[in-house]
């Protein structure tokens, strides 16, 4: 099935649905959950059918090749380290391909990103894709400043922009009184970028996630057998009940995510038709 192979120029997004879609979870410093919002993300779009290209370009602590066998490593540091990025771009329309993919940035990464933004941007548009940038928010004012400035230098582009939140790893909502009064936040909102939250999973179960080499979704649906001879030690922290948390928690995410999502992009395409 052909998938907006033969179409120029960014598409809408129209009802439930998005676009060919490409997702960088993008923050310059490392401790932020960038995997685990991640992880989530894969999950959000697996409900709606859809199979992620997964990248990672933390070089020094990959998180997500651990989780996902089919996650591919990249350095930014190398010259033509968006080639695979651009080629798995370019393949979007044929079969078999996936049109949704995700970068799972490592920390110090965030300027040779942004310096291939317009360039992956320029691809994504030319299959009728478009690009959204999650800037994960914690109580960091350098953080906040960072994401702020990225969607006011995108406000006048297709890019949706989505600041999330981090209420985990001991943030409370309470911590986050200041950023939501910040000015600067709210002329960002009113240039198209939409504030959402990631929910505390619980640093434990996470990390025992990691540790096994197990995706979120691993846990969930109870696939210990890719721990090997772990898996009964697996199957022993990840009971039951655990394994209908992470089912719940990854529920919850998606449902609040996916519609921000969508209004992220709908609101590039409202800003970027004013004259």
């Amino acid at each position: 099935m052909k998938t907006n192979g033969n179409v120029t120029g960014s598409k809408p997004v129209e009802g439930d649905g998005f676009p060919p879609l490409l997702v960088i979870v993008l923050d310059g410093k490392g401790g932020v959950s960038k995997s685990v919002i991640s992880g989530a993300v894969v999950f959000g779009f697996e409900t709606l059918g859809e199979v992620m290209a997964k990248f990672d370009t933390d070089t020094t602590n990959s998180t997500l090749t651990a989780m996902y066998e089919d996650a591919r490593l990249i350095d930014v540091h190398k010259a033509d380290w968006s080639a695979p990025i651009t080629y798995a771009i370019s393949q979007i329309g044929n079969d078999g391909v996936s049109r949704m993919l995700l970068i799972d940035t490592g920390a110090r990464d965030e300027a040779k990103i942004k310096e291939r933004l317009p360039l992956i941007a320029t691809k994504m548009a030319a299959v009728g894709g478009r690009l959204l940038v999650i800037r994960p928010i914690t109580t960091s004012n350098f953080a906040q400043t960072n994401a702020i400035e990225f969607a006011m230098s995108t406000a006048n582009t297709d890019i949706g922009v989505v600041f999330m939140r981090v209420v985990a790893q001991g943030r409370t909502e309470d911590d986050f009184d200041e950023w939501l009064a910040l000015s600067a936040r709210k002329a960002a909102l009113a240039a198209g970028a939409v504030d959402t939250f990631i929910s505390d999973l619980g640093v434990k179960h996470a990390d025992n996630a990691v540790a096994y080499g197990l995706s979120f979704v691993d846990v969930a649906m109870g696939r210990f057998e890719k721990c090997g001879e772990d898996e009964n030690r697996a199957r022993k922290d990840f009971n039951p009940e655990i394994q209908g948390w992470f089912m719940d928690w990854l529920d919850d995410q998606t449902q609040r995510w996916l519609p921000a999502f969508r209004q992220a992009l709908r609101n590039r395409e409202k800003a970027k038709a004013k004259p």
